[in-house]
């Protein structure tokens, strides 16, 4: 005696698959609101020092907090402190490292990685950062700038940004 309803057929499945597009809303929606958020909208203020004049670019604007190296015709300074002197934006060949840098200014940005270290240290939401804004004159030699990336790279800043004058404004 066979029982009737106990196995009954299944409905066989289609070759196509549904697509759910409420989970994909909700996947493109998350994106959206990441990519906002972590997106930045305004730009940096920065005021060069006497005997500047900053190089003009498209580039798009970047709000960041770092450590500012400001290069001149007669010096380098950290911080609005002048630790380097230059002569028409040249180093003196005497203070180089053997890494490209200057024992001057890689002495000065020890110092301030140290205080970084120490803060962060005594501080734990202050995180040590790596971050430095490069503010050169248009008429800096690559040499030059290559010199204090270099002194900054060895104390361990190795992010950092150019700042230049936007064109479209």
């Amino acid at each position: 005696m066979k029982k009737k309803g106990l196995f009954k057929k299944r409905a066989r499945a289609s070759d196509e698959m549904s697509l759910q597009i409420t989970s994909m809303a909700d996947i493109f929606t998350i994106l959206l609101v990441f990519l906002l958020k972590s997106a930045s909208t305004s730009a940096v203020n920065i005021t060069p020092g006497a005997g500047v004049t900053l190089p003009a670019s498209t580039a798009e604007s970047a709000n960041i907090e770092a450590l500012r190296i400001e290069i001149s015709e007669n010096a380098v300074t950290v911080e609005n402190e002048p630790v380097l002197k230059l002569e028409k934006f040249t180093v003196d060949p005497k203070d180089s490292t053997p890494e490209g840098g200057s024992k001057i200014l890689s002495s000065k940005l020890e110092i301030n990685r140290k205080r970084q270290l120490l803060i962060a240290k005594s501080n734990t939401d202050v995180k040590v950062d790596s971050k430095v804004i490069i503010i050169a004159d248009q008429h800096t030699p690559y040499s030059t700038i290559k010199r204090v990336l270099a002194s900054a790279a060895v104390q361990g800043y190795t992010d950092y940004k150019l700042a230049v004058v936007n064109k479209n404004q």
